[in-house]
């Protein structure tokens, strides 16, 4: 069957077309130049008749597509049945049960929820610490900052070091917590220097406080959860009001 050709022609046509094999009728049929209507040319009948009385050209150009059918599955409990008495789901509900703040989330809190709120916080906190790191640099030698001798203020590391910590403290005021990366490096580099510093002056209280403060601003920039901001911010504070003491009052 597969070798027979075909002559076919429409049934108002007078024309015929063809030969045609099986494999180019299906490529009519998909076409849509020929359907069960159209008629082909019986050698054995010596006649036209319509492809339709031809079962297995029939079955060869039209197959039949299976169904897919979908066995439905017994007994299957629903986790979301309704229960008479349940109360509406609110968005309020939603929220709340995501920041653990009903009577079955509490202390269940969202991880990313309380980082956020961890991370906020440090970033006032971290605030606070350079204020205090900028009173203790740029107190003592306000005569400098306000003659705007560029050239001594240049050359004077803690008039430097308290003009980076306003620039700091405004940039996160603005919420820029991308600056962080400065920040550490920035607390790496004075712990280096002014440790250094206080070393060779003999003024190890100085050394002690600026090494604890910018220790604790290095941390409050990491800080994504309570255990470690809460000692970082106290040794960062700390050491900075203790260097401020010790630079500007004593």
């Amino acid at each position: 069957m597969s070798t027979q050709e075909f002559y076919i022609r429409g049934e108002n046509d007078t024309d015929a077309r063809g030969p045609f094999t099986q494999d180019q009728l299906s490529s009519l049929v998909e076409a849509q130049q020929v359907d069960g209507s159209t008629l082909y040319y019986d050698a054995a009948l010596e006649q036209w008749v319509p492809i339709s009385t031809n079962e297995s050209l029939m079955g060869f150009l039209f197959p039949e597509k299976r169904r897919l059918k979908v066995r439905p599955k017994d007994d299957i409990e629903s986790l979301n049945v309704e229960q008479a008495g349940d109360a509406p789901i609110r968005v309020e509900d939603m929220l709340a049960s995501a920041e653990g703040r009903t009577s079955d989330t509490r202390g269940k809190i969202d991880p990313k929820i309380s980082a956020e709120r961890v991370s906020g916080v440090a970033r006032y906190l971290l605030i606070l610490t350079l204020l205090l790191s900028m009173f203790a640099m740029l107190m003592p030698r306000l005569d400098v900052v306000y003659s705007l001798d560029v050239l001594e203020m240049v050359t004077d590391p803690f008039v430097v070091l308290g003009l980076i910590d306003v620039f700091f403290v405004i940039v996160l005021l603005l919420g820029a917590t991308s600056s962080y990366p400065v920040v550490r490096f920035r607390a790496l580099f004075a712990v280096g220097m002014l440790c250094f510093m206080f070393f060779l002056t003999g003024e190890y209280r100085l050394m002690l406080a600026v090494g604890a403060g910018t220790i604790g601003m290095y941390f409050m920039t990491l800080s994504v959860s309570w255990a470690p901001l809460i000692p970082a911010a106290l040794l960062g504070m700390g050491g900075m009001a203790a260097l401020a003491y010790f630079r500007v009052f004593v």
